[in-house]
């Protein structure tokens, strides 16, 4: 999104212009909910009412829920409940579609694909990508065979996977990609998300136009913030403005957006969507969660300061992702014993530091508001907290001091352009109630 940006401001001439954006993907996002069929309609079954975690636990009590709902995203549901009617998408082709599904584990991602295929039937290539299936490597090697046989046999392809395929897959005929989860890591849904935006053409034949993502969330709380919202915050961070929200009204003008409604997809209006965005409270959980654990995380200085913790030898090797394989092991058994625990400790810390920069994020309106050193930047908010001697104040919100919150901030832990906009969203709230 952000290439399309860039290339529109650079000088060219019309030809050029176009022929310098010929080759983008526009995203088109479908931001679906069951929440609204059931207050719309009322006609949604009760065990519709879950999340993607508990539906995915186990595929063979879940198999009528299932069913229905693969029917309805692939235009295939003939039933009455208008509800599950209205999640067809008629915009998105589906002719290869990427399903990232959240299933408990590898058993239950093959259930899935066995129950994909036997609802879509044989109009269908389904294929698992896990890594008991095949590598990273191979991966593309064996999506882009099965598409040359789709496309000989004349059929449509699916491809299902959790996380294998989010990175190395670049396939430009996926034209759809379906999330089948409520929560995840911010940079996995981010990776997700691109897998159909790689420009080509589609399995037709025909130039990609769209790549179109479709996020259908089971869970209610998801409804202030999900992968989509996530991934337009992202964009927008890359935008070279000094403000997100000019960066998020800049992403929203070159993308689309629609959820379901009566009879099939309703575009959204991009300037209530964007004011909703930009809502510090929907913001403030945006950024706990894409807050960036890796940039920070190779100072073993700051690790300690944080977290009290020191980390050995072995344990850089598994934090700053040393290759493996250029490592001499032992194969006794103390020794694997050894490596386990390091694992769990190395798990521990990525888990501490990342709840550490959420609460960083979650208090950084109170930060801001420190004896009325307000400033809709948080970096020369801490300094003058700092000049005037109250970073103890800081300490007492959030467990360290103005300088070292402000390294966190300047190493890329947490978003500084989200902070900033967070407290200018929170400080337009707060004068809106007084004036």
């Amino acid at each position: 999104m952000v290439t399309i940006l860039n290339r529109l401001k650079q000088k060219y001439t019309l030809e050029q212009s176009k022929k310098s954006v010929e080759d983008i993907v526009i995203p088109r996002f479908m931001r679906l909910s069951l929440d609204k069929a059931v207050s719309r309609f009322n006609t949604v079954p009760k065990e519709y009412r879950t999340d993607w975690t508990k539906l995915l636990m186990d595929v063979d009590k879940s198999r009528g829920v299932l069913t229905t709902l693969i029917q309805s995203l692939f235009g295939l549901y003939s039933g009455e409940m208008v509800g599950l009617l209205d999640l067809d998408m008629t915009i998105a082709p589906r002719l290869v579609t990427q399903i990232f599904a959240n299933t408990k584990d590898k058993i239950q991602q093959k259930k899935l694909v066995e129950l994909i295929q036997q609802v879509l039937g044989n109009g269908y290539l389904v294929k698992l990508v896990n890594s008991d299936e095949t590598s990273n490597r191979e991966v593309e090697i064996e999506v882009k065979s099965l598409i040359k046989r789709a496309k000989r046999e004349n059929k449509r392809v699916v491809i299902v996977s959790k996380e294998m395929g989010s990175r190395s897959l670049s396939a430009p005929e996926i034209d759809t990609v379906m999330l089948m989860y409520d929560r995840g890591s911010y940079f996995t849904t981010i990776q997700k998300i691109s897998r159909g935006f790689t420009p080509g053409n589609t399995l037709d034949g025909q130039p990609k136009i769209f790549g179109n993502i479709i996020s259908l969330s089971l869970d209610p709380n998801r409804e202030d913030n999900n992968p989509i919202d996530e991934y337009i915050i992202y964009e927008s961070e890359k935008v070279e403005v000094d403000d997100l929200n000019d960066g998020i009204y800049r992403v929203l003008r070159s993308v689309q957006l629609f959820t379901n409604g009566p009879h099939g997809e309703i575009e959204l209006e991009k300037d209530e969507y964007a004011e909703k965005l930009i809502n510090s409270s929907s913001l403030i959980k945006i950024g706990a969660e894409s807050s960036k654990v890796d940039n920070i995380i190779n100072d073993t200085g700051l690790v300690k300061e944080l977290l009290g913790i020191e980390i050995s030898k072995t344990e850089k090797e598994k934090l700053f992702g040393i290759d493996s394989n250029t490592i001499i092991r032992s194969d006794s058994f103390e020794k694997i014993k050894e490596d386990k625990k390091s694992e769990k400790k190395v798990e521990d810390i990525r888990f501490k530091l990342k709840e550490f920069l959420k609460n960083i994020v979650e208090n950084i309106v109170e930060i801001s508001e420190i004896n009325n050193c307000e400033s809709n930047d948080i970096i020369k908010t801490l300094d003058m907290i700092e000049s005037k001697g109250y970073s103890e104040e800081v300490v007492f919100e959030v467990g360290v001091d103005c300088k070292t919150v402000k390294k966190i901030i300047l190493m890329g832990g947490v978003s500084h352009k989200l902070l900033n906009t967070i407290i200018t969203s929170y400080n337009k709230q707060e004068n809106s109630l007084y004036s």
